[in-house]
């Protein structure tokens, strides 16, 4: 069972809405969705219907929350939440060429408590956001995850997430919690990938560290050596919201599988093709 620990949040996109003109109407598309990486994660991995997958996160005691947590069981997603306060929101901009502009309100997501260790039961593999570990409350819960998950030898990947959460934590934080989580695979995009190494970090010097590009080569760098996987360009791309997401649900499943690193690559960037021409996440 693959177990996906982070934000269920309600993503509200707007599709032509990068360019506003202030004071004035500005007319765009909007579609409000399922949204959060790690419900992302998870119902892609479960669209892949080769592994069971479960979600563990806070959302609020609310009517979207309800609304939200069934979404994803619909899914095919084995869903534990705990519930209290507001459920969290992200207003997604979506520019001509899909590229993101987020505004976000984690809202409860950000206040996840203690986690119920038998809601790792029959885990293989966890996988974590780095979103999660942004408020010191949440950061505490997820590393006596690790701790447990990595006790029953469950292997466990980190999603670097996001350039402004790696400079709000810093290096000094950074680098504690990859200390304490030791993840097996950690997954970056070029700028995220950039940004650790100006903090000085190497995020994955004893496991996999997987660097998505884009239309360029997957850098999978893996036992000491480095590789690159192509990937197939996709020329009508609507909106990258969940493509990273996606890409990591692929990997995990494959992984899972047995693949190595490279095809547990090719997986990923296969998976994530089909997120770039939807609005919204899968």
């Amino acid at each position: 069972m693959l177990v996906v620990i982070g934000d269920l949040v309600a993503d509200l996109i707007v599709l032509g809405g990068a360019s506003l003109e202030r004071g004035t109407d500005n007319p765009a598309e909007v579609r409000l969705t399922r949204g959060g990486s790690a419900a992302n994660v998870a119902a892609a991995a479960a669209a892949a219907a080769r592994h069971p997958v479960r979600f563990i996160g806070r959302v609020g005691d609310d009517t979207l929350a309800g609304a939200l947590v069934s979404e994803l069981e619909a899914a095919g997603v084995d869903v534990c939440v705990q519930q209290a306060g507001r459920t969290g929101a992200i207003v997604v901009l979506v520019d001509a060429v899909g590229e993101r502009t987020m505004i976000t309100d984690r809202g409860a997501a950000a206040e996840l408590d203690a986690i119920d260790p038998t809601w790792l039961t029959g885990a293989r593999w966890v996988h974590l956001p780095l979103y999660g570990f942004a408020q010191s409350r949440s950061r505490a819960a997820l590393e006596d995850a690790v701790a447990d998950a990595s006790a029953r030898g469950i292997r466990v990947s980190l999603d670097l997430s996001s350039v402004q959460t790696l400079r709000t934590l810093g290096a000094g934080v950074l680098a504690e919690v990859l200390e304490r989580v030791r993840p097996d695979v950690v997954f970056a995009n070029e700028d995220e990938a950039r940004t650790a190494a100006e903090l000085g970090l190497s995020p994955a010097t004893d496991g996999v560290y997987v660097i998505k590009r884009g239309p360029d080569p997957v850098i999978v760098e893996a036992s000491g050596g480095r590789s690159e996987v192509p990937v197939e360009r996709v020329d009508d791309v609507l909106d990258s919201t969940g493509a990273g997401d996606a890409f990591a649900a692929g990997f995990i499943t494959a992984a899972l599988d047995g693949a190595d690193p490279q095809t547990s690559a090719r997986a990923g960037s296969v998976l994530a093709m089909s997120a770039l021409r939807r609005a919204g996440a899968l």
